[in-house]
């Protein structure tokens, strides 16, 4: 059984590698999606995070949040901090994630894209700084051991939910 999780961890992390690549590769045509397109790809994640959240354990941490009400202000506010938190589930917690990757992949692709489409339409000055906000997320994502995954996934509706408004204020 611990071979089998770490087969998958493994393979996991080749398909964020891929991803990776694929971006870089694709990044020589930067174009930014209309807000539409941007939008359905939205929509998509939204059926995906559902039969995501079938597929694992039920978040049986209620009095945790990890996207609070002062991180959704930050996010609409602060491209850079979009850039962070958005990093934080592509790299931590899908990273982390050991289940049926195969299952999976399509939606870490999609994700993944939906991001860097994101970065392309949004100008901001990339930083590497990391915000106190997702540092304190961090911690309580990995001091939750793996019932933290467990969380991330079940607030992904909401980020998702945050990524629809900011598109909507976009204009």
């Amino acid at each position: 059984m611990q071979v089998t999780c770490i087969l998958r961890s493994g393979l996991l992390c080749v398909i964020l590698s891929l991803a990776i690549a694929k971006h870089k590769s694709a990044s020589l045509a930067r174009s930014c999606s209309p807000r539409g397109t941007l939008s359905q790809a939205v929509d998509t994640l939204y059926l995906k995070v559902a039969w995501l959240k079938a597929t694992i354990p039920e978040d049986s941490i209620k009095n945790i949040r990890l996207l609070k009400k002062k991180t959704k202000k930050l996010f609409m506010k602060n491209c850079r901090f979009q850039e962070q938190l958005l990093s934080f589930f592509m790299e931590d917690v899908f990273g982390q994630l050991q289940m049926q990757v195969c299952k999976q992949k399509d939606f870490v692709e999609e994700f993944h894209s939906l991001r860097q489409k994101l970065s392309r339409c949004i100008s901001c000055a990339s930083s590497a700084r990391e915000m106190k906000p997702i540092t304190r997320m961090k911690r309580t994502f990995y001091g939750t051991g793996n019932k933290g995954i467990y969380k991330a996934i079940s607030e992904l509706g909401i980020l998702l939910s945050w990524i629809k408004q900011f598109l909507d204020s976009v204009k």
